[in-house]
């Protein structure tokens, strides 16, 4: 049992706020700089420094308001609400989270599906405030940032969340930053690429003893494009808490002089030590000299803007009094008289978390009654013309009794759906696998952006329950080429198949029924280098304004209704951080879009996103059906 007093604790989360709000304030002018900084001790601004806002802060925030709201046992489904009402963030990961809680894609599949940002750093930039709520018990921190970053990450995105609220929770009882890295380390796959990031640091900083050299091979061996990557904030959080050793200033000014990310990585290192140290182990020039007070991003609905610290200490510790007695009992406990004997962490076993990792993000889980049910979409949840959609589900009985299970799937209109059992039988304490098949015939069913299917699950004692299954509709685009010189005008820019006249089935196109069109519409597609055409025809619901983000790693012409609406020719990296955007006039109704791109290199790489007016994936414009008219057909439910 972890025991910890009523004002410790305060004063570590006071401390855990304050480190964040200074770590965030001297990291944020070298945020995004690839180049090493050299930032002084204490920079003279500080004082007149707001506190660089970002995301994470932001996130939190709104976490904080449906933790009041929901409790301790607050759900993803509570989760995703709260984002839904709170948070309009529009850039890297969360525009793409947003459309997949709107496609009504579930956790953990929302996190990584049709994400280009999944292993970026939104997640372990607000994993911290799961430590704080949960003091003492680092795998209980890190079940809530399981919950949390499976919203909107995958892989290393999600890993880093839960190693760094494992850490932060950690420090609530252990003050050796070492020991904090490996604790953290204890709750994640040491298979993963944040592990392996993290423990090379580890090494290389043992062998060299030198920050600058140490950061230059985390960068030589783990760098991406993308600054916010996941893995390089860790090993540069990681590294600033091994050089400092846990002296403040040495480590935030470390973390900061690493540049990348430096925003969040010297925010989470200050949070860090903010909880070893507590509030009053802060050096006092550092807390004289930062404004203690949060103003929320603008990214930031329907809550205050300005939250002094102290405000949000006492809030974190009203709403972590509940969760200590609700989800870590028998494990921590809050007293008012210090304990005789000093709290010794042991390494949390994790076995279970560490199980549910493995499984992987393309797997649904709900509990219905006595019935737990797991879905496994097999790594994407999408549904194609013509290509059966097999998904594999697991009854697991959960009461002392045998249970008798009739299983039954309802789908759209002209879809064809079957199970492999409709009746199951469930002893007490097992499980039972069956497979559901559901396809799409082109003369029969047309597939929309959100394809709700339902599985019935009929119970002996007469109860019914359902459990959705989500069907995300693959983006029809056709492909021609590859072509010559891709200054040369080829047969498909004839005005026919640039204005819409030409359907795009005629022959020289090739149809691609794309997952991930958002991620790269080009992951199936084969042939030599050369130029190539990719075409689609877009159903608005009305005319309006709208904004194409369109990704391509060599030379790019787009084409919308006839109307050329952009041009480059650069070669790029494979990265969706080469995605151009530019204003477009969609018409309501049918729009042809054409792409001509240049591919130069073996690596393919194209993606497209249509964003609204505020930055919001538009998923009312639809491409995932032919052009032209259609009679549904009729509603398909299995066992009619």
């Amino acid at each position: 049992m972890i025991t910890l007093t009523e004002a410790g604790y305060r004063d570590r989360v006071r401390g855990g706020w304050l480190g964040k709000l200074i770590g965030a304030t001297v990291g944020g002018p070298s945020d995004g700089q690839k180049q090493t900084q050299a930032t002084a001790g204490l920079p003279e601004a500080l004082s007149r420094s707001q506190v660089s806002l970002n995301e994470g802060i932001d996130l939190q925030l709104v976490w904080l308001r449906a933790l009041q709201s929901f409790g301790p046992t607050v759900t993803t489904e509570d989760l995703t609400g709260a984002w839904l009402r709170h948070a309009a963030h529009t850039h890297g990961e969360y525009p793409y989270a947003r459309a997949n809680f709107r496609r009504d894609v579930p956790p953990p599949i929302s996190g990584g599906f049709d994400n280009p940002f999944r292993d970026a750093l939104g997640a372990l930039a607000r994993a911290e405030l799961w430590g704080m709520l949960a003091p003492g018990d680092p795998e209980q921190a890190a079940w809530f940032a399981r919950r949390d970053s499976m919203l909107d990450h995958a892989g290393a995105g999600l890993e880093a969340a839960i190693w760094l609220a494992g850490m932060a929770s950690a420090a609530f009882v252990e003050k050796d930053t070492s020991r904090l890295v490996e604790l953290g380390l204890s709750l994640v796959s040491e298979e993963g690429r944040l592990a392996r990031g993290v423990r090379d640091v580890v090494r290389w900083h043992g062998e060299y003893a030198d920050w600058g050299r140490t950061r230059e091979m985390l960068l030589r061996s783990y760098s991406s494009e993308d600054v916010r990557d996941s893995v390089v904030a860790a090993g540069i959080i990681a590294l600033a808490l091994l050089h400092g050793r846990g002296e403040f200033a040495t480590c935030i000014v470390t973390a900061a002089n690493c540049g990348w990310s430096s925003g969040t990585t010297c925010a989470a290192t200050g949070a860090l030590l903010g909880l070893t140290l507590g509030a009053d182990g802060i050096p006092e020039e550092w807390r004289r000299s930062v404004r203690q007070e949060v103003v929320a991003g603008w990214g930031v609905v329907g809550l205050p803007r300005q939250w002094p610290a102290s405000m949000l200490a006492e809030q974190t510790c009203e709403v972590g009094r509940l969760v200590i007695r609700s989800e870590c009992s028998g494990r921590v406990q809050l007293v008012e008289e210090e304990p005789e004997e000093a709290p010794q962490l042991a390494s949390p076993e994790a076995a279970a978390l560490r199980r549910q990792l493995a499984i992987g993000s393309y797997v649904a889980s709900y509990r219905r009654g006595p019935v737990r049910i797991q879905i496994d979409y097999d790594g994407r949840p999408t549904i194609g013309y013509d290509r059966p959609r097999r998904v594999a589900v697991a009854l697991s009985n959960t009461v002392n009794r045998s249970l008798e299970v009739r299983a039954r799937l309802s789908a759209p209109a002209g879809f064809v759906v079957t199970t492999t059992s409709d009746s199951i039988t469930l002893a007490e304490g097992t499980t039972v696998s069956f497979m559901l098949t559901c396809s799409a015939p082109r003369e029969h069913a047309r597939i929309a952006v959100i394809n709700p299917c339902t599985l019935f699950l009929a119970v002996d004692d007469g109860s019914e329950v359902t459990v959705p299954i989500a069907l995300v509709g693959e983006a029809l685009w056709y492909a021609a080429g590859p072509y010559g010189d891709f200054e040369e005008a080829h047969a498909p820019e004839q005005p026919g198949v640039l204005s819409g006249d030409m359907p795009l089935e005629a022959e020289g196109w090739m149809q691609l029924s794309v997952p991930e069109p958002m991620t790269n519409i080009l992951a199936d597609l084969e042939g030599d280098q050369g130029t190539y055409y990719l075409a689609t025809d877009i159903s608005a619901p009305r005319s309006q304004r709208a904004r194409l983000s369109v990704g391509c790693n060599d030379g790019t012409k787009v084409w919308l209704n006839g109307q050329e609406v952009f041009a480059q020719h650069e070669h790029r990296p494979v990265s969706p951080l080469s995605a151009d955007e530019f204003e477009v006039e969609l018409r309501d109704g049918w729009n042809r879009l054409l792409v001509k791109m240049a591919q130069c290199s073996p690596r393919r790489f194209l993606s497209l996103a249509i964003k609204d007016g505020q930055g919001q994936m538009l998923i009312e414009a639809v491409n995932t059906m032919p052009r032209g008219p259609w009679a549904p057909a009729a509603p398909a439910d299995e066992g009619e």
